[in-house]
């Protein structure tokens, strides 16, 4: 605790703990955390977790942090509000770098609070926040290497500030805090065996208190834990537990007395002992076909929790193993998870995720040879996972599943959306649509499951996956993930059309996923009808939903060669390149200045770099894509850090309550003072007949002036024609937001550009009903 306390310049600011799996690291830290927060100095605890790799824990570490330490400051809470207020991206911002620098750094310099009193940050198995690559960034900032001046280093921070770190010693981190002066190094194999003995003999005692045990067993069982304070916990849950027939001293003798050749490693002697009893053996046929099926079930249930990309709860654990492809398979995990108690936490409460306790249960299961019979073929758990995603999808996906207002609002001003969100898409139908694609590409090609891939995009329940995933925010992630279905579906020649629906799929996603998540219902109002008319999509679904629009003249037959236009330099672009795994694109200027952008969405990713006095000419990326270097006419060459660039703070999709002609650039003729007097004057081509009908709601409560000539805005940025009240009325697509027709346009010669009929338009609260059927 005196490292704690020291406050001086010298003391150095990080302490990493290190060392072997159930050597005691995390209940160490924890008992270290427990007592800081006692005296009022802990300012976070941050715990990463395997089974947790999927929630992308590293791209939340800061913002947590940040609101941990504000919920102990107020002016650090005052602080950390006006920092994102004034840049609201910052709420949802997944680089840690921005994080560190806007949400940590600037908010602690405005805060008398963060001086004086030792302020501890623990952050918890850092080997398991996912691979070398997610963690790269958090270990330079942890040890002060990144290149960008620009970034505040650990040391800015103020000097009660301590960080305590543990993690196994896997090579990225001890390289990247190899010789790092601020970085206090230790290791739980320095530790002296004696001090190891006392701590777990302390441990038991505490643990077994009450059941008659004494000293001397307790040093018996510190010796045989070898410093595994895992095994300590495993062994006094094992000796607690009631056993049938046998006493808890009985069942300590167990646990000692094992062959010592037989007990490495420690753990996986442990957990042998402990599956061993709950399904014990017997000689009698009988009883060897009962525990042959309840082998068989241990392993279908630890292949499910092991195999899911995030934890699941109990109730959606049995949902999704309703639809494993075997009728065995279908059973109460309940049945299995409630003695297991010692190995999982979440067993006694229905609404926690079920995981692993600690991490080297995984690492046990999946090795054959120390597992044995209880050996767990994660493959398997793939391809039932795959199977239970799809049919979840089928039984559970509709349309319009969280009963979505009204067409004319964006979904933040759909009242009590989040709510229906949580009561109408439940974990396991989530869990499914995010995360089908990862099971299905990870499964060997498979002729059954290629049937239900195909099922599923021959059926319209594929623009409901898409309508779910804008609900839960999870649409960015679909678009990457398609492009291996296709080509795992390659694999038979019988499957390549739908390979072929799955890259339509993938391209009406990279158009038109921005409208989508602004507001979902112009899933079916704007982006069916503006598909191509030889896509695939449109071939197959549009007679689903005859009530939209139609563009009835100028219509794209096939996607158009350009995917995207970015927008942002003032000057002419000079020098174009992409990143080596073609996510980014970056750009160089006559205007000075260098950008990047997400080659999926077109949007900026972080500010314009700034720096040279003269057109930029040359950019290009490193082979490893973490750096960019430029050539400008100011005569000199610039290498940038591509990881470190800031993100954007004008990232989100214009809101259409800003558009005004003093803000937008608004094309010519995209400003329109229809005529409203007549429903059949609210159109945007040259046929009366095409006009929009039932324009009521369209038009209600304005006033009897802006009734009787109202605008339209169609802002030519974000795409939106926007009537009255700043109501969505649809969105075009860029390669078509060229002039609109207004009503008092009789012909244009020659024709070509979008006329839009939208006399069958479903709009407003009736949107719904641009679908058929039931």
């Amino acid at each position: 605790m005196e490292w704690v306390n020291n406050t001086g310049d010298n003391t150095q600011r990080v302490l990493w703990l290190s060392g072997p799996a159930g050597k005691g690291k995390s209940a160490i830290v924890h008992t270290i955390a427990k007592w800081v927060n006692d005296v009022g100095g802990l300012g976070s605890c941050y715990c990463f977790d395997r089974q947790r790799e999927a929630d992308r824990r590293h791209e939340k570490i800061f913002s947590t942090i940040s609101r941990d330490l504000a919920d102990r400051d107020p002016e650090m809470r005052q602080a950390l509000a006006d920092a994102v207020q004034a840049a609201s991206s910052l709420k949802k911002t997944a680089d840690i770098i921005q994080q560190w620098q806007k949400l940590l750094i600037e908010p602690l310099e405005k805060s008398s609070g963060s001086t004086g009193e030792p302020i501890v940050i623990v952050i918890d198995a850092l080997d398991e926040s996912g691979g070398v690559e997610t963690r790269r960034d958090l270990l330079r900032i942890l040890a002060g290497k990144h290149h960008n001046p620009a970034v505040p280093k650990i040391a800015d921070l103020p000097g009660n500030f301590r960080f305590i770190v543990t993690s196994r010693p896997l090579d990225d981190i001890k390289d990247k805090f190899h010789g790092v002066q601020h970085i206090r190094q230790m290791s739980m194999d320095d530790i002296p065996r004696v001090d190891a003995e006392r701590d777990i003999r302390a441990y038991a005692s505490k643990e077994l208190e009450g059941l008659d045990f004494q000293d001397r067993e307790f040093a018996v069982l510190a010796e045989k834990a070898d410093g595994l304070f895992e095994w300590a916990r495993l062994a006094c849950g094992y000796i607690k537990e009631c056993h049938a027939g046998l006493s808890p001293m009985e069942c300590y003798q167990a646990v000692v007395s094992r062959d010592p050749a037989e007990r490495s490693p420690l753990l996986h002697d442990m957990y042998r002992l402990i599956l061993k009893d709950i399904m014990p053996g017997d000689t009698s046929s009988h009883s060897q076909k009962l525990r042959s099926t309840a082998l068989a079930r241990f392993r279908s249930v630890m292949e499910q929790i092991l195999g899911t990309a995030e934890p699941l709860p109990l109730a959606s654990l049995n949902a999704m193993r309703h639809h494993f492809p075997k009728q065995e398979d279908d059973f109460d995990v309940k049945l299995m998870v409630k003695y297991m108690g010692s190995l999982l936490s979440g067993t006694t409460d229905s609404d926690s995720p079920i995981r692993p306790l600690h991490a080297s249960l995984h690492d046990f299961l999946t090795d054959e040879r120390s597992s044995g019979e209880f050996f767990i073929d994660l493959s398997k758990a793939q391809r039932n996972l795959a199977f239970a995603s799809l049919r979840v999808m089928e039984h559970g996906l509709r349309f319009n599943i969280c009963n979505l207002k009204s067409s004319y609002l964006p979904n933040s001003d759909d009242s009590g959306l989040q709510e229906r969100v949580q009561k109408y898409i439940p974990p396991h139908l989530s869990y499914s649509s995010r995360f089908w694609t990862s099971h299905v590409r990870t499964t060997s090609f498979d002729k059954e499951l290629a049937k239900e891939v195909k099922l599923f995009f021959d059926h319209e329940r594929l623009f409901f996956w898409l309508e779910s995933l804008a609900l839960i925010n999870a649409l960015s992630g679909a678009g990457p993930a398609l492009p291996p279905i296709a080509q795992w579906l390659k694999v038979s020649t019988l499957l390549l059309n739908v390979s072929s629906t799955v890259m339509d799929v993938q391209r009406f996603i990279q158009v038109f996923s921005g409208l989508i998540l602004h507001s979902t219902p112009h899933l079916y109002v704007s982006a069916l009808p503006f598909l191509p008319a030889n896509s695939p999509l449109s071939r197959n679904f549009s007679a689903r939903f005859p009530n939209t629009l139609r563009v009835a003249s100028g219509r794209d037959m096939n996607w158009p060669a350009v995917q995207t236009v970015l927008r942002g330099h003032t000057s002419s672009v000079n020098s174009v390149s992409f990143s080596p795994d073609g996510t980014r694109i970056v750009t160089g200027s006559l205007d000075k200045t260098v950008r990047l952008w997400d080659a999926g969405t077109g949007e900026p990713v972080g500010e314009p770099l700034r720096g040279h006095t003269d057109s930029v000419n040359s950019v290009s990326f490193s082979p490893d894509g973490t750096r960019i270097v430029t050539g400008s006419e100011d005569n000199t060459v610039r290498i940038w850090d591509a990881v470190m660039w800031q993100p954007s703070q004008q990232c989100a999709l214009s809101d259409p309550s800003e558009f005004s002609d003093e803000h937008h650039t608004i094309e010519a003729a995209s400003t329109m003072t229809l005529n409203t007097s007549n429903n059949h004057f609210i159109r945007f081509s040259p046929n009366p007949i095409h006009a929009l009908c039932n324009a009521f709601e369209l038009t209600e409560e304005a006033s009897h002036d802006d009734r009787s000539s109202t605008h339209f805005l169609l802002d030519s940025d974000s795409g939106w024609m926007v009537g009255p009240k700043h109501r969505l009325l649809f969105w075009a697509p860029p390669a078509s937001r060229h002039s609109f027709y207004s009503s008092q346009t009789a012909l244009v010669i020659p024709r070509g550009g979008p006329e839009l009929d939208l006399s069958r338009m479903a709009h407003g609260q009736h949107w719904h009903n641009c679908r058929q059927g039931p």
